[in-house]
């Protein structure tokens, strides 16, 4: 099966996979991966398969064994019977004790404030939850300003300006030197040179963000500017 290559990881020629996928898969030889442990560069496949319905990504010094991975992985993951588990997450999405699966499967814990149906579509500047019949009627947070690690109080422009500035210095600290593109109306994503840096989650944001400073604090000492 011809496996496509991303554009911006390295070769954008087709691989060959050795292994009979049936579902959409895509893959690249230099995914950026930032972790807190430090930053790397890696071989990568990933996969959506449809039955179940998952995420599946495997890494490898080669395209080839990062192929391999994905594919035990899916292996373990269709023969394996599913023991759920939440993990300390209120939001129905759970994991497998056993293997890398995971899903929306329970309900989620949080209640609808109106209809209390079971709910973790959104919730207002008080915690209280709203279904996706009722989220029309949440009210807007009065205080729409954001505490960054307990200091200076950052309206959501300066915010954006201050994500930017440190996805433009990660990117430049591995080598893309192309325009940096946000893309943030379905979340933190900031795109160059064909790669797509994503701070979705809090840990991703956090790690950029400090990982940004120090960069930015580095260029000024040696009164260098990022643009």
């Amino acid at each position: 099966m011809q496996v496509k290559m991303s554009k911006g990881f390295g070769t954008s020629e087709p691989y060959e996979s050795l292994h009979e996928w049936d579902c959409f898969v895509q893959g690249g030889t230099g995914g950026l991966v930032i972790s807190k442990s430090g930053n790397y560069s890696t071989c990568f496949i990933e996969v959506f398969p449809k039955n179940p319905d998952c995420f599946i990504r495997g890494e490898g010094k080669t395209i080839q064994e990062a192929d391999d991975a994905a594919w035990a992985k899916y292996q373990k993951i269709k023969s394996c019977t599913h023991e759920m588990e939440r993990r300390n997450r209120t939001d129905g999405y759970d994991y497998c004790k056993h293997c890398s699966y995971s899903a929306t499967v329970f309900e989620p814990l949080t209640r609808c404030c109106k209809c209390k149906e079971p709910t973790a579509y959104t919730y207002d500047f008080r915690k209280k939850w709203y279904c996706k019949k009722h989220s029309r009627l949440k009210p807007k947070d009065p205080n729409q300003k954001v505490d960054l690690w307990g200091g200076e109080k950052i309206t959501p422009r300066k915010l954006k300006k201050l994500w930017k500035k440190c996805a433009t210095a990660v990117l430049r600290s591995n080598g893309r030197m192309g325009k940096v593109i946000p893309k943030l109306k379905y979340g933190r994503h900031f795109e160059c040179d064909g790669y797509m840096l994503m701070m979705d989650f809090q840990r991703q944001k956090d790690i950029v963000i400090k990982r940004g400073l120090e960069l930015i604090a580095s260029l000024k000492r040696a009164r260098l500017k990022v643009k």
